[in-house]
């Protein structure tokens, strides 16, 4: 089998999913195309553009690579595709290929179905809508509210399979020791509105009124960070919560290893929220906002990890405080997110799974059936 995946950028939450296909079909079976170049912000947050493997095709960079990019797309025995390239996809599917298009939601908050106003994506929308009657032509939703929105408009009935980011697995998996003094909290990412910290550190007030040794450090940078910091002043807070700027992403992990809890408040316009993935992975504790896709999707509430309603601000403290006071529960907690994305959502399942409903699409048989995880039928 020939495989082309197609993203944007090279990107964290791509790369080790792609070296596990790279490995599954081979080198010379396989190409990771990136259609643009890194955005300096995501340089700035510590995001790696240097990766160099043989498979990688960066499609921008040249005329040969444009060339080449165009000739895998016609002969790819299947094409998995971040970008909405109509055209490349019309051409597939009206040779019967095999095409996959990913995404994330496409009606997020606060704009919705509104988005249909613009005419320029209305025409785009209802182009791909035609599309998705092709039955050559599946839809790998990034979460389940991915999933419900393309129900709403494009349909993919019985062409549409869960999907996600997948996070790299280090070969030695992290396991957190005994708890040594307050709770730590931590929270990493750009610092906008509708990350909405400000839930958190209102939140985590209502911990630290009643434990004065927890901490919550915000690793991040970004718009919305001075009026954050005013808000921890305010609060009382500044001897508690600690602001520190963007860093490499294997510092993040360190970090949410020494720490006891991450949190994700952010409203519905996180599509997914890959640090779900990254602090899982660290035995961290993870309590979201279940607006947020990742959560939505592979969080079951008190079993791996706790949710919160978005904006909810005094919930989550007492989602915290019990954390604080119930040590056995938050390490159970923490062992079953690290179960939960190593043997549901690490880039070698999704990977091979992926690979094993192609070979049935392509064979004309019946695809396997998976009870949760990548490509569940949804």
């Amino acid at each position: 089998m020939k495989l082309l995946h197609v993203t944007n950028i090279i990107s964290p939450h791509q790369i080790p999913l792609a070296k596990c296909l790279a490995e599954l079909l081979g080198r010379e079976n396989f190409r990771h195309a990136t259609t643009m170049p890194m955005e300096s912000e995501r340089v700035k947050m510590g995001w790696d553009c240097s990766a160099q493997d043989p498979w990688i095709m960066r499609v921008n960079e040249s005329a040969a690579s444009l060339r080449e990019y165009h000739r895998w797309w016609m002969e790819a025995d299947v094409v998995l595709c971040g970008d909405r390239s109509l055209a490349l996809m019309e051409n597939r599917l009206g040779l019967g290929q095999l095409t996959f298009y990913m995404s994330e939601r496409w009606w997020k908050p606060p704009l919705g179905m509104a988005r249909l106003a613009s005419p320029r994506f209305a025409l785009m929308a209802l182009r791909f809508r035609r599309l998705a009657s092709c039955d050559y032509f599946h839809y790998l939703p990034i979460g389940h509210y991915a999933a419900t929105d393309m129900q709403r408009w494009a349909g993919f009935r019985e062409r549409s399979w869960l999907w996600g980011y997948f996070t790299a697995i280090p070969s030695s998996l992290p396991r957190s020791g005994l708890r040594e003094g307050g709770l730590k909290i931590i929270c990493a990412g750009r610092m906008l509105d509708w990350k909405r910290v400000d839930i958190l550190i209102r939140g985590f007030e209502m911990l630290w009124r009643k434990d004065k040794t927890a901490q919550l450090t915000l690793i991040g940078d970004g718009p919305k960070r001075r009026s954050l910091e005013m808000l921890v002043q305010r609060l009382g807070l500044t001897e508690a919560v600690y602001f520190q700027s963007s860093l490499p992403m294997k510092e993040i992990w360190r970090r949410m290893y020494s720490s006891h809890v991450y949190v994700l408040p952010s409203n519905g316009y996180e599509g997914w929220g890959a640090v779900v993935n990254e602090a899982m992975t660290q035995e961290c504790a993870v309590v979201s906002s279940m607006a947020a896709g990742s959560a939505r999707t592979m969080i079951r509430h008190g079993e791996n990890g706790l949710l919160f309603q978005p904006g909810d601000w005094r919930q989550l403290g007492e989602l915290l405080y019990f954390l604080n006071i119930n040590e056995p529960f938050r390490r159970r907690l923490a062992n079953a997110g690290q179960q939960t994305v190593t043997g549901e959502w690490s880039p070698n399942v999704a990977a091979g799974r992926f690979l094993e409903v192609c070979n049935a699409l392509l064979s004309r048989t019946f695809p396997p059936a998976y009870e949760r995880g990548p490509m569940t039928s949804v």
